[in-house]
Order: structure tokens, then C-alpha cells, then sequence
């Protein structure tokens, strides 16, 4: 039985900014238990692939030996789990932004998992929302960017079946035994950036997965509501 709140209702979140002494844009974000902490920076310099005038942001995922039980060992190099939560995060992150507004540079995102309990993909992508517009709001202002590169501001949710039931927001211990899965990635504005999941057990018809994604977005309304008061308006 859930806490506090409804079937298709995200947990409450708080946000704490700049909790990194030094550091351009840090954000500690907690969904219900989930803690990410998530830093953002905007450095000189882009991939040597990269072709034309254009800047390129990415992401990296790592979750702290404690964040669950029994503790991780720590890992050199990303298992295929933390690599697949980076892409994800970087392609979310890539979406709501126009490169080519930041020729030169790289916005590299970190989010460290400090606590698990489900939705750590998701919260990883708000919190680097917040982190992403205090660390362009300083860049303007110190006159490195030019204009605001962010098209509109990026958001997720995960919604799926547990137990025949749709759910938002799925902590550990529904997240653990769903039928269905998925994290939907979505703008400020209403826009689809990303659908990523699918099902745990028997297929289900199309239908069904309408619903889902339909509970997903009515959660991504919900979420709006809590984030836009820590979010930096897109500058003209």
C-alpha cells in the first residue's frame, strides 16, 4: 500500500542547491527516498568526432556502494546497466537542448545515486534539469553563452503494472515486481523526448500501453507542478 499518495500521483520531492562548496551547479534531489546527487558544468572543448560549430552534452550515472543492501562493490568501469541509465539521461538531456547555441563547449552532467528506492533513471534526469539551468543561467551571465541554448525544460516518469494495477512513480518495491515498466521523458511543454521499457512477463495489447503512458503523463503534470518553482526560465 502506498503512502501518501494516490496510485497515478509521483512522491513529493525536495530540492537543495548549491550544496557543493566550489562548484558551479550542484543539486541534491530526493524523490520519496531516492537521493541523487547531481552536479553540471560547462566546459571548453567537444568530442574530436564532432563535426561543425556545434557544442555536445553528455551524462554520467554511478550509484554509491550504499545506496542500496547489500552495499555495491565499487566498479572501474560501468557495468551494462549504468552505461544503458548514461545514454538514457544524455540522450534526455541532448533533447531539450539546440547544440549549436554553445559551439565549442561541452555540458557534462554528473549524478551520483545516493540512496535507492526506485526511479533513480528518472530522478537522475530532473535533478540534471535543475542543475542544467543554474550552470547555463551563470554562463550567460558571465557572457561565455551567447543565448540560451535550452529549447524547453526536460522531465521523467516511470509508470507501470504491478499486481494488474497502474502505478506512477514506481518505488523499489513495486518497480521490483512489475509487469510493465517504462520511464517516459517528456519537455515542460508537453513534448515526447524518449519512451524506454516494455514488459517483464506476457505481452499486453496496445491498448493497455496507452493507458500506461496516459497515467505517465498525467504524472509528468504533476511533476511539472513541483519542479517549476526550482527551475530557471529559457531566456528569450
Amino acid at each position: 500500500m502506498r503512502q501518501n499518495r494516490s496510485d497515478l500521483t509521483p512522491r513529493s520531492i525536495r530540492i537543495e542547491t548549491g550544496v557543493i562548496p566550489g562548484i558551479e551547479s550542484s543539486v541534491l534531489y530526493h524523490a520519496g527516498k531516492t537521493t541523487i546527487l547531481c552536479v553540471a558544468k560547462l566546459e571548453e572543448g567537444t568530442p574530436r568526432w564532432l563535426n561543425g560549430p556545434s557544442g555536445w552534452a553528455t551524462a554520467e550515472y554511478h550509484m554509491a556502494p550504499y545506496s542500496v543492501t547489500p552495499r555495491l562493490e565499487r566498479q572501474g568501469n560501468a557495468d551494462g546497466r549504468a552505461l544503458e541509465i548514461r545514454r538514457l539521461i544524455s540522450r534526455a538531456i541532448r533533447g531539450g537542448l539546440d547544440l549549436g547555441l554553445m559551439p565549442g563547449y561541452t555540458l557534462r552532467v554528473d549524478c551520483d545515486v545516493l540512496h535507492a528506492d526506485g526511479g533513480t533513471r528518472t530522478a537522475s534526469i530532473n535533478a540534471a534539469t535543475v542543475a542544467i539551468g543554474r550552470v547555463i543561467e551563470s554562463n550567460l551571465a558571465s557572457g561565455v553563452l551567447a543565448a540560451d541554448p535550452r529549447r524547453d525544460q526536460v522531465l521523467a516518469v516511470s509508470s507501470g503494472i504491478v499486481d494488474g494495477k497502474i502505478l506512477v512513480d514506481l518505488e523499489y518495491s513495486e518497480d521490483s515486481k512489475a509487469d510493465v515498466d517504462l520511464n517516459l521523458v517528456g519537455t515542460l511543454n508537453g513534448n515526447l523526448i524518449e519512451i524506454a521499457g516494455g514488459c517483464e512477463g506476457l505481452a499486453i495489447p496496445m491498448d493497455t500501453l496507452n493507458e500506461v503512458l496516459a497515467a505517465a503523463r498525467e504524472g509528468l503534470g504533476h511533476l511539472a507542478n513541483e519542479l517549476t518553482p526550482h527551475l530557471r526560465a529559457v531566456a528569450d
